[in-house]
C-alpha cells in the first residue's frame, strides 16, 4: 500500500553522528516504496552569537519556511500526543487522505518558539523521554517506515 500523499520532515541541524546518518539514509530509501518523502535541513542557530530566544525564533521561521507547502504542521514534542504503532498508522493514513501533505517538525535542542507551536495543528510524542534532535529524527523514520509496513500488511512490525 502505498501512501498517496507527500511527507516532509523539516528539522534543525545536521545528523552529525555517522551511525545515525547511515540509518537515516536507509529508512529515507526505504520510504521511497511507501510514499513520496522530503526531508528539509535548516541551520542550527543555537550558539551562534545570539540570545537563545532569539535562535529560537530563527530557527523556528526557517522550519515554518520549509514546510509552507504542507497542509498539515506537526511538532514532535515530549508531552505530545502519544500512539502505538499501529494507531501511528491508522493517524498516519488518516492523515495523509484528509490533508495531503503532512510535515513534521522537529526543533533543536531548545525546542520550539511560541509562534512553531501556535502554527502546529498537532503535536505528538514518540516517547515523554527527551531526545536529542538527531535521534528523534531518525526514530521518526523509523515509525512512518513501519506504519507503512503496517498498513501495507507485511512483516516488518512482527
Amino acid at each position: 500500500m502505498r501512501l498517496n500523499g507527500r511527507l516532509t520532515i523539516a528539522a534543525v541541524g545536521k545528523i552529525k553522528n555517522k551511525a545515525w546518518l547511515v540509518a537515516q539514509n536507509d529508512y529515507v530509501k526505504r520510504l521511497g516504496h511507501y510514499t513520496t518523502l522530503d526531508l528539509i535541513e535548516v541551520k542550527d542557530v543555537v550558539g551562534r552569537s545570539v540570545p537563545n530566544v532569539v535562535a529560537m525564533v530563527r530557527e523556528g521561521e526557517q522550519l515554518l519556511q520549509a514546510a509552507a507547502d504542507s497542509t498539515r504542521l506537526v511538532a514532535l514534542i515530549p508531552t505530545g500526543k502519544l500512539y502505538t504503532s499501529p494507531n501511528l498508522a491508522v493517524w498516519l493514513q488518516k492523515q495523509v487522505v484528509d490533508y495531503g501533505r503532512i510535515a513534521f517538525l522537529i526543533g533543536g535542542p531548545l525546542g520550539f518558539s511560541d509562534d512553531v507551536l501556535a502554527a502546529c495543528h498537532e503535536e505528538i510524542s514518540l516517547s515523554p523521554l527527551t531526545f536529542t534532535h538527531e535521534l528523534a529524527r531518525v526514530l521518526l523514520l523509523e515509525q512512518i517506515y513501519r506504519a507503512c509496513t503496517i498498513l501495507a500488511g507485511e512483516q516488518y512490525h512482527k
